[in-house]
């Protein structure tokens, strides 16, 4: 049976209804995702989410505060990874925090997570996309900070997420930085995960030569064996 005119017309009205309504909702369900920039140091949101507070972290984006302040010493999610507060930095990348925006050094929040040593922060920054690769203004990568902080389990997580064990700093490759150090469990795990063990650096030094200058033999025949040359 053919509609009439009427029934179109109630049926268009509806359709319009639904469609602004949802439209509002999306806005409104995203208006403190926006990235902004703040020139004190701190925020409320901040304040909160350092201090482990997640009530108020919850109250205060509900209010509309925005998830992805910048301030000079980063946003509400970097200093919630600096303060080990896993359960506020879980709540802000649900709610949509950004886990790539950098402070004014271009520290991401799993390069903190890296250096710190918390593996379960490392894995839920990789699980919410942060870029594993991600280079701040030094040249420093999360593999790089997690390796030069001796953290073995982050630096296996890091390069089973794809992390670039032949990234270079300063100069030198990773494999030359923690062979350098003396660690030795890392090193393996460098290696084995395919560090290019005849890097040599701009001075023409390789990681046998760093071996050699702290006279370490252990580091010096695990080269060795991995094909260094002299």
């Amino acid at each position: 049976m053919a509609k009439g005119p009427g029934a179109a017309r109630s049926f268009l009205l509806t359709f319009v209804i639904l469609g602004l309504l949802s439209g509002c909702a999306s806005d409104s369900g995203h208006s403190n995702l926006q990235h902004q920039t703040r020139a004190q140091n701190d925020t409320p949101l901040m304040d909160s989410a350092r201090s482990g507070d997640l009530e108020a972290v919850v109250a205060l984006a509900e209010a509309g505060h925005s998830l992805n302040t910048v301030t000079e010493q980063g946003t509400p999610l970097m200093a919630a990874v600096s303060a080990g507060e896993d359960r506020v930095a879980w709540y802000l990348l649900s709610e949509g925090a950004d886990p790539d925006l950098t402070g004014p050094g271009g520290e991401t929040p799993l390069m903190e997570a890296a250096a710190a040593g918390s593996r379960r922060l490392v894995q839920l920054l990789l699980s919410a996309g942060a870029r594993v690769n991600a280079v701040d203004r030094n040249g420093y990568t999360p593999v790089i900070r997690a390796a030069e902080e001796g953290n073995l389990a982050v630096v296996k997580v890091l390069l089973t997420a794809g992390a670039n064990v032949n990234v270079s700093q300063g100069g030198e490759s990773l494999l030359m930085k923690i062979v350098g150090s003396g660690d030795l469990l890392t090193a393996e795990m460098l290696l084995a995960a395919g560090a290019d063990v005849n890097y040599r650096a701009a001075d023409g030094s390789t990681a046998l030569d760093r071996a050699r200058a702290i006279q370490n033999q252990d580091l010096e025949m695990l080269l060795v064996q991995a094909g260094a040359r002299p």
